[in-house]
């Protein structure tokens, strides 16, 4: 690698990006959203609900059905888990952060495209949906997505 002063401009372009993005309104909703989770004493007692339920099932999941208890540790897994997603605190906090991860989605698809179209982007997971509704475990088309809101 070359080291020059085109190099160095690079590099402050990034920490530009970097800042916009820390100080974005999507950035303050998700640190507005994380606090919200934080101090939610039920939404709290919600996760630590599913994280002893999904402890408990997990011993015995190798097993399957032979294992004593695997239907009703499975069952209250599954409740535990809906009741935690049912919080809106909860919520609130997955919302924020789908939002933030679609945005910084946008940008890495806008960066890499300024250099070339032939340059592709895999972004998102495999819980992300799209304009039509449907999960795309591989690649979200973020061209179907809201423009950058940075």
């Amino acid at each position: 690698m070359i080291i020059n002063q085109e190099l160095f401009d690079i590099e402050d372009q990034c920490e530009a990006v970097l800042e916009k993005i820390r100080t974005s309104n999507l950035q303050i909703s998700l640190q507005k959203a994380k606090q919200k989770l934080a101090e939610s004493l039920p939404a709290q007692r919600k996760i630590t609900m599913f994280n002893e339920a999904k402890v408990a099932f997990e011993q015995v999941a190798d097993y399957g059905t032979y294992a004593p208890d695997y239907q009703q540790l499975r069952k209250k897994l599954f409740e535990t888990k809906r009741h935690m997603d049912l919080d809106k605190d909860i919520y609130g906090y997955r919302l924020a952060e789908r939002d933030f991860q679609v945005q910084l989605d946008l940008v890495a698809n806008r960066i890499a495209t300024a250099v070339s179209e032939n340059i592709i982007v895999t972004a998102g997971d495999a819980f992300s949906l799209s304009a039509t509704g449907l999960s795309e475990a591989c690649e979200i088309h973020l061209e179907k997505r809201k423009e950058i809101e940075f």
